[in-house]
């Protein structure tokens, strides 16, 4: 929401709401309300293997129409891209268990997806150890930066390496938990700076305020959760270790005093 109150043309999963993924070209159209009044919107879905097949089918990268898009599935979205259309990646990360906490808290109250398999308003009756243990949410939960970035499930310490090396030479990375200092690199590093005044309140509706929040409870560190959630989740903690070195890197090396950023116009694509 922050980019598009910036006046960004987005392709993100909003894009085919009011039916338009029934739209055979590819185009930009308006949605909007109070709070965000305006927001350009490419008329296809970038968060689904599906969309984004459908994305590629309809030209999304040759047509220059987006911006930015938001891809959940890196891996996958990368195919929407060539030599000749190509686009830069950048991403705010979260700690791997909080993620995976607020997930599940997330399912319980989230009627408005369009995937019936991730509203489960039936886990609000649920413990989530005992969804952990005994009702399938392993499954859910498990190394979810890896499977985004390599595409799989399964993993080694050489696809630790490779993950590793993706985010370093590939990936401006932010930190979550570092919000509003990894939007201003971002927009830096983007040269999303032209219009100061409404990004002042952009920032101030889309992430000092912040939009689509679940306040719940949190997982101790040390309980038999974090534990559980530790171990399903054993090389997205270690990828995650990495993150905060490269935020730090990246920080001296692009963002430090006296470097100047020279950046073309391009799309860019993102993941949350």
């Amino acid at each position: 929401r922050y980019y598009g109150c910036m006046g960004l043309t987005a392709a993100s999963e909003t894009g085919i709401i009011d039916g338009h993924d029934k739209d055979e070209t590819i185009q930009v159209w308006q949605r909007g309300n109070e709070k965000f009044p305006g927001l350009k919107l490419v008329n296809v879905d970038t968060s689904t293997r599906e969309g984004i097949a459908r994305a590629k089918k309809l030209g999304l990268a040759k047509s220059g129409l987006a911006d930015i898009v938001f891809a959940p599935l890196p891996y996958f979205a990368l195919t929407m891209f060539d030599p000749n259309h190509q686009a830069r990646f950048f991403a705010l990360f979260r700690h791997p268990i909080e993620r995976a906490v607020s997930m599940f808290y997330y399912r319980q109250v989230a009627s408005w997806e369009r995937d019936p398999n991730v509203y489960k308003p039936d886990l609000a009756k649920v413990d989530i150890e005992d969804w952990l243990k005994n009702r399938g949410g392993k499954a859910d939960v498990s190394n979810f930066l890896m499977s985004s970035l390599l595409g799989k499930r399964y993993f080694s310490e050489k696809d630790l390496e490779k993950a590793k090396e993706i985010l370093r030479s590939k990936v401006l990375v932010g930190l979550l938990s570092k919000m509003e200092e990894s939007v201003q690199r971002f927009d830096t590093y983007f040269g999303w700076y032209e219009n100061n005044e409404k990004r002042s309140k952009c920032q101030e509706s889309a992430i000092q305020k912040g939009v689509n929040r679940n306040p719940h409870e949190s997982v101790e560190e040390g309980s038999e959760a974090w534990e559980l959630l530790a171990d399903l989740n054993y090389y997205d903690l270690q990828l995650y270790e990495y993150i905060l070195e490269l935020y730090e890197e990246q920080g001296r090396e692009l963002f430090g005093e006296g470097v100047e950023q020279k950046v073309e116009e391009s799309t860019t694509i993102t993941s949350e």
